[in-house]
């Protein structure tokens, strides 16, 4: 059984992973549809200005990074335990959030959204270069048909 501030970090992560999960579900659901719905021109410039808008969020800032603290200490905090059943959960956990989430963010989407900053692509040329096709747009958050554009 996890207690004291093992169970606080615990109880911590899971929120912080809930909420990050729930806002990648939502991103990846409704936003993406609906850029789906635009021209591409329009899709990109839309994609610009949501890109710009989580380094002004301090409330995503700070579940995705603070989660990322959290899940670091709780690896800590569990290292040392591993021969209790609920270490070997929050290290794996831990390491699942910090791979999976802010692993795959800083390595794989990042890059993908600066590549697609304002400067970088001929926005006019858009809509000859990206397909119109919603296959066209898989991936993760549609990243995909941006890189396609930027090359």
């Amino acid at each position: 059984m996890i207690e004291g501030w093992r169970h606080v970090v615990a109880v911590a992560g899971a929120l912080g992973s809930g909420l990050m999960a729930g806002f990648f579900l939502a991103f990846s659901t409704i936003t993406m549809s609906g850029l789906r719905a635009v021209a591409p021109a329009e899709g990109l410039r839309v994609m610009q200005a949501i890109n710009r808008s989580p380094n002004s969020s301090p409330a995503l800032l700070v579940t995705l990074l603070g989660t990322g603290v959290v899940s670091v200490a709780a690896a800590a905090m569990s290292v040392g335990r591993l021969d209790e059943a609920s270490s070997g959960y929050l290290v794996s956990g831990a390491a699942l959030y910090l791979v999976g989430t802010l692993g795959l963010t800083i390595v794989f989407h990042v890059p993908r959204n600066l590549a697609i900053e304002p400067g970088t692509l001929v926005l006019e040329a858009a809509d000859r270069v990206i397909p119109r096709s919603p296959a066209s747009s898989s991936g993760f958050a549609g990243q995909p048909r941006a890189a396609i554009a930027a090359s």
